[in-house]
């Protein structure tokens, strides 16, 4: 019960950053060096030995307080499903891209890479 409450509270967090407007992408990591510490005895020998991180993802994790584990999850827009970035009015949408457009011309005039 415990561990399952951890992973909930971590996934609760994890949608709370991806939805902020800070959110950078990232590269993936897989989990499969973790996953391998679940395997019979006898596998995890040779899983140790091929992979030096299982160690330290086998380790325990500090339990969050009570008080500060998030029930639900916290959405920017109830009402809508895509980003708001996405109902801009077409207007504004046409202006920054021909802002957009400027940049990268004279960025090509002046000889540096196009982004």
């Amino acid at each position: 019960d415990q561990a399952t409450l951890i992973d909930q509270v971590k996934r609760v967090k994890e949608i709370e950053a991806i939805e902020s407007d800070i959110f950078v992408p990232q590269s993936f990591r897989s989990s499969k060096e973790v996953k391998k510490s679940a395997e019979p005895p006898e596998l995890q020998h040779e899983a140790v030995n091929v992979g030096a991180g299982t160690t330290e993802a086998a380790a325990p994790e500090k339990e969050p307080a009570a008080a500060s584990i998030p029930t639900a999850i916290k959405y920017q827009d109830d009402n809508s499903l895509a980003h708001p970035n996405l109902f801009i009015e077409k207007a504004a949408a046409e202006d920054r891209w021909f802002q957009r457009l400027v940049a990268l011309r004279q960025e090509r005039l002046m000889g540096s890479p196009v982004a």
